[in-house]
């Protein structure tokens, strides 16, 4: 792997699980002497994270992007778009030894799994799904779209309640594509997006209220 990718992964994670806070602001130098990397992969990295929208450059130099009310909602609308489409072909082309895959990676989190691998574990659901409709400009858009939303989510798996509600809610999805109904599976994949969007919401509002330099652009009162 060479060191620019390296960093890349690095700060991404960072950022993503909120270890690098929203509107954190920072210089190529002191990135420099966090990551242990020189100037010329930090800011090939750095470019490549500003593409992903993950930072963004201001005068002074760098700072992680500001959360935004209105990017979850629009990219939560964007996803439930994709995934009706998506799951919607799933029912019709996915092989019953590919909805078995997925559900044995759904069961087989536990509780006590690090936050981390609950995160990579919802992400990963939602880009499977996708691929059971055999349409792999699907799966890139739910690779695109869960980074996006990548914050939130961290934000949300926080609690137990919330683990437990995601495992509840993909085995039901799996479930009715496995009956083919796809009807029943839209209207699954539409609800399943629109609560969470909702919980993302509310843990970001916490959050913005109670959380010091949390950045959050557009919050609610």
């Amino acid at each position: 792997m060479s060191q620019m990718h390296r960093l890349y992964e690095t700060i991404r994670g960072d950022i993503l699980s909120l270890t690098l806070s929203p509107g954190h602001a920072f210089s190529e130098r002191q990135f420099e002497a966090l990551y242990g990397g020189s100037r010329t992969p930090i800011r090939a990295a750095l470019s490549r994270l500003e593409v992903d929208g993950l930072v963004q450059r201001d005068d002074r130099g760098w700072s992680v992007t500001p959360l935004s009310f209105q990017e979850i909602e629009a990219a939560s609308e964007f996803r439930a778009a994709v995934e009706r489409e998506a799951v919607t072909l799933a029912c019709q082309r996915a092989r019953p030894e590919e909805i078995d895959g997925i559900a044995e990676m759904v069961v087989s989190v536990t509780m006590d799994m690090s936050l981390d691998e609950w995160h990579r574990a919802g992400r990963d659901f939602h880009v499977e799904l996708a691929r059971l409709s055999g349409n792999l400009f699907f799966v890139r858009a739910v690779e695109d779209v869960m980074t996006r939303l990548a914050r939130a989510r961290w934000l949300e798996i926080r609690s137990l309640e919330g683990r437990q509600r995601t495992v509840t809610e993909h085995m039901n999805i799996l479930d009715i594509v496995r009956r083919r109904d796809v009807a029943t599976a839209v209207a699954a994949v539409t609800e399943h997006a629109q609560s969470t969007q909702s919980r993302h919401v509310e843990a970001l509002m916490g959050n913005a209220r109670g959380a010091a330099g949390l950045v959050v652009v557009g919050a609610r009162k």
